[in-house]
């Protein structure tokens, strides 16, 4: 087993002695009474004028270095551009961008004048980004000539009409010049002193369950940021943070402002994977961590010929989204020379609360361990109580000792969520007898590592038995002729329902009946007999949601079909 390489060398006294506190006093303002992301993120480090914090790769190829001290400076033109196109408080800029450095400077932009940043990912059709534009009415809207037949079928569809800023001014362009506002505009602007408790960032869940909901967190969000990432990916000075995620994701966000608020460069590139891109990224760059998604680094591993530990300077790479498979966390030892760490989070917890944390062990397949001073427990789906190790559990936060207000300034979990955008009566549904219930299982071994098994409709209710998904998954990933599996209830009249698998298998591998055959009998000597894939559908790649996870609605219609 692996060890996560750390400067914390004592975890469980860590895990004693760490408060959110801590965290405030690491920024310069009264937090979290005065507090304004923008700032802690990048106005007070910009004083160093050679402190560089941000490396952009184009996708073509297009390179550039951005200190803070010129972040600062071009966010304080968008604070004030923004506000003479009528930008207030409390308005939204909404954003339908890349991941280029103007991205960026728009986040802090926004921030320092007390606006929200609210931004829709790329991926997104004109429904989406129409529903989003709608929903929260934003005051602008940022995006490129490239997506302005997207931007205008989105607002065909809704009767707001936000000013449109256009980011680059080529043919076919339309509304504002982004250019022409920043470089009309002071790069001096004196940053509005928000409170911890008002409202920085709206972003949207992914909605797999009715619509999407408006998720608002606030700027005392920005301590589950920087304490995340001293604790996932171990940020020192020094060090070179590459996140794969877009702005568009929540994930994105908080790998930025997190990073930026420990005073460290963060990487992006601008492009969508691309292997041999990604090599040379790695190659060419000191990037010292690496944060992306399973399928990420499931697809780099099919194309590693070129990777080899000794060309890299990573000390610590970390994935999100899905569970990690073991034949994958091995592959990053030998192939990337690092252990490749599970995280666990939610939107409307603001960070990832489950991870492999400093000075632990790291066991193949597991989440890891809670975030210091974060208040996690297993529940039983029925009665609500704590269960017990090795006892299946929806994981819930214990809200009856983290309220939402941190006006006396010592509460246990800042990065929880500040609400639905407006829509009040959603929260409710979320919390019972003082518990935030997240809809997600698990279960906690005795050295209380946890381990995912599924959404709570995604457990398959067979003949009596509770079975979770996900561990019928990993069974069937840790054969050798398989790549990726995916499993869902079908339903049955003797047993309720049964376990059904879909199956991507390795190249090399026919997909027959007989290895059907097979891959059933290499879960039953793995997992109880019950737990095993009645039945097995071969496929040649899987559905996937727009954040690049498994589309499991999609799998369950199948089966019904």
């Amino acid at each position: 087993m692996s060890r996560v390489p750390n400067i914390v060398s004592d975890y469980d006294g860590e895990r004693e002695r760490f408060r959110w506190a801590h965290m405030y006093d690491r920024m310069d303002w009264n937090a979290p009474k005065r507090l304004n992301v923008a700032h802690e993120a990048c106005d007070r480090h910009a004083d160093d004028a050679g402190r560089v914090a941000l490396y952009y790769v184009g996708d073509e190829g297009q390179r550039r270095t951005v200190t803070f001290w010129e972040l600062s400076r071009r966010s304080n033109r968008v604070a004030n551009g923004l506000e003479r196109l009528g930008v207030d408080r409390g308005d939204r800029v909404l954003t339908y961008l890349p991941r280029v450095p103007a991205h960026f400077e728009i986040l802090l932009g926004t921030l320092k004048l007390g606006a929200v940043f609210a931004a829709v990912n790329e991926r997104y059709g004109p429904d989406g980004l129409g529903y989003r534009i709608d929903d929260c009415r934003p005051a602008i809207v940022v995006t490129t000539a490239s997506n302005r037949e997207t931007v205008a079928a989105a607002l065909d569809s809704t009767e707001h009409e936000p000013t449109v800023v256009t980011l680059d001014d080529g043919e076919g362009a339309t509304g504002e010049s982004y250019e022409t506002v920043v470089a009309e505009s002071d790069p001096t602007y004196d940053v509005i002193e928000t409170t911890g408790e008002d409202p920085a960032i709206l972003c949207y869940t992914s909605g797999t369950t009715g619509q999407p909901k408006g998720v608002v967190h606030n700027h005392r969000w920005l301590a589950g940021c920087m304490a995340v990432l001293r604790y996932s990916v171990d940020l020192r000075d020094g060090d070179l943070y590459w996140s794969t995620a877009d702005l568009g994701w929540l994930t994105g966000v908080v790998n930025t402002l997190g990073t930026w608020g420990l005073g460290v460069s963060l990487l992006t590139y601008e492009g969508e994977f691309d292997p041999e891109t990604w090599v040379e990224i790695l190659e060419r760059y000191p990037v010292t961590a690496l944060y992306s998604v399973p399928t990420a680094y499931r697809m780099l591993r099919d194309h590693d010929d070129r990777l080899s530990s000794d060309r890299l300077n990573l000390r610590c790479a970390a994935s999100v989204g899905e569970p990690l498979s073991a034949e994958l966390v091995e592959w990053a030892d030998d192939v990337l020379g690092v252990p490749l760490t599970d995280t666990y989070g939610q939107t409307e917890l603001g960070v990832v609360v489950i991870m492999n944390t400093p000075d632990i062990d790291v066991q193949p397949g597991s989440m890891g361990q809670p975030l210091p001073d974060t208040p996690i427990e297993l529940l039983d789906p029925g009665t609500r109580e704590p269960v017990g190790d090795g006892e299946l559990g929806e994981i819930a936060i214990d809200c009856r000792t983290c309220g939402t207000d941190l006006e006396a300034g010592d509460h246990p979990f800042p990065s929880f969520f500040g609400g639905y955008w407006e829509r009040p009566e959603r929260i409710e549904a979320c919390f019972e007898d003082g518990w935030f219930l997240t809809d997600d299982l698990a279960t906690r071994d005795t050295d209380g590592y946890y381990w995912f098994e599924g959404r709570a409709d995604d457990v398959i209710l067979s003949a009596g038995y509770r079975i979770g998904p996900v561990e019928v998954e990993t069974a069937l990933e840790s054969h050798d002729g398989v790549d990726e599996a995916a499993v869902v209830p079908k339903p049955d009249e003797t047993r309720g329902s049964i376990v059904m698998a879909y199956v991507l298998p390795s190249a090399e591998v026919e997909p027959t009946d007989e290895f059907a055959d097979e891959l059933r009998s290499h879960v039953r000597s793995q997992l109880s007999a019950h737990e095993y894939p009645r039945e097995i559908e071969f496929v040649e790649a899987f559905p996937r949601t727009v954040t690049g996870k498994v589309d499991r609605g999609d799998l369950r219609e199948r089966v019904t079909d």
